[in-house]
């Protein structure tokens, strides 16, 4: 018997299947290699968000096109900067600038150039069947987005007008902040273009003490901590495209080493190490009413409880799950009166302490 069991580990495959021999896969090897140069310093959102997306595309995207489509909405910007009588150097004005550039109807008369402002794209906002709906180029195409791209599109261009602004994470959630001038942060909602408090973030219910502890949620990131994030989108990608492999955990394992309390990242970890041991107990014809054989196999055995353990670094972080009803009404309750007229009301004070520019 125990033999038996012996010879049949030895033909079970104890690592996911990889689809390197797919050619599209060559995309995000190539992708991953690119961002791995990117430190701190050499760091660009603009460039990295474009890799990600590109590499999804096959690399059919054309970067000088959208190189040039920034640099042009950074003129727009700056040019509405000056319209505004705004200070030029405030990264308040800078921001304020972009929140009015997201949210409202502008206009460079001598220039017949008009912005309107973006709409959140309500349906299969998850991109649960169209993962480009997470995608900037996406935006920019239909002028319709949601928390995922609104908030890179933000940081792009706060990148090309040199304002100060971070990405920041509530459940299920990303979003904008930036410091006024005298360092207080402030922020952004972008799925309706409104500031929003702290308070308002927590009344989702879902933020555990201890994902305020780890500095999980509501934190602006640091660049490597977004370069962290720029990573799990790569594999969020891949993993849509072509399944879960090695190369899914390779790059995740690069992400948490940037950052280990990116409670995406370690998500996608516990998915991967989730569908590896399904594989393996497939194999081994191991189901809920036999569970207890898998004790016979000590690497599938191993698996488990690395996969078990994964589970509690996501827990002690902090995460409690939000179902996406849940979310769909907390979305919907940015846009209650009570929640508006707030914003109304932070906003005029932000836009008091701009002098025109002299």
């Amino acid at each position: 018997m125990r033999q038996d069991i012996a010879d049949m580990s030895k033909a079970i495959q104890y690592e996911l299947p990889s689809q390197s021999h797919l050619s599209a896969t060559k995309y995000y090897q190539t992708a991953f290699a690119e961002l791995q140069k990117m430190g701190d310093t050499a760091f660009s959102i603009k460039q990295a968000n474009f890799i990600v997306e590109n590499a999804f595309f096959e690399n059919q995207g054309n970067y000088e096109e959208f190189e040039k489509v920034v640099q042009q909405t950074g003129n727009f910007l700056r040019q509405k900067i000056q319209d505004f009588g705004y200070n030029p150097e405030s990264n308040l004005a800078k921001n304020l600038t972009l929140l009015r550039f997201f949210s409202d109807t502008l206009r460079i008369e001598s220039q017949n150039l008009e912005h309107l402002p973006f709409q959140y794209e309500f349906d299969d906002f998850m991109g649960r069947n169209d993962w480009t709906n997470m995608f900037v180029t996406k935006l920019l195409e239909t002028n319709k987005g949601q928390c995922h791209s609104l908030p890179m599109l933000y940081l792009i261009l706060a990148e090309e007008i040199e304002a100060e602004a971070r990405l920041a994470f509530s459940p299920n959630h990303s979003y904008i902040k930036f410091p006024d001038d005298k360092g207080k942060w402030v922020n952004v909602e972008l799925t309706n273009g409104m500031l929003t408090t702290d308070a308002f973030i927590l009344q989702s219910g879902y933020i555990k003490a201890e994902a305020l502890q780890n500095k999980v949620y509501m934190q602006p990131l640091t660049d490597s901590q977004l370069r962290a994030q720029i990573l799990v989108d790569l594999a969020k990608g891949y993993s849509r495209k072509f399944g879960y492999d090695s190369f899914v955990e390779q790059v995740i394992d690069q992400a948490i080493q940037l950052d280990p309390n990116n409670i995406f990242a370690q998500m996608v970890k516990a998915d991967y190490l989730t569908i590896r041991f399904m594989y393996v107990a497939k194999q081994l014809g191991l189901n809920r009413e036999n569970f207890q054989k898998v004790k016979q196999y000590p690497k599938a055995t191993a698996l488990y409880q690395e996969q078990m353990k994964q589970y509690e670094v996501v827990d002690n972080l902090g995460y409690e799950p939000m179902p996406q009803e849940m979310y769909q009404e907390w979305l919907e309750s940015l846009n209650e009166a009570k929640q508006k007229q707030q914003s109304d009301n932070m906003r005029i004070r932000l836009e008091s302490k701009q002098n025109p520019a002299r």
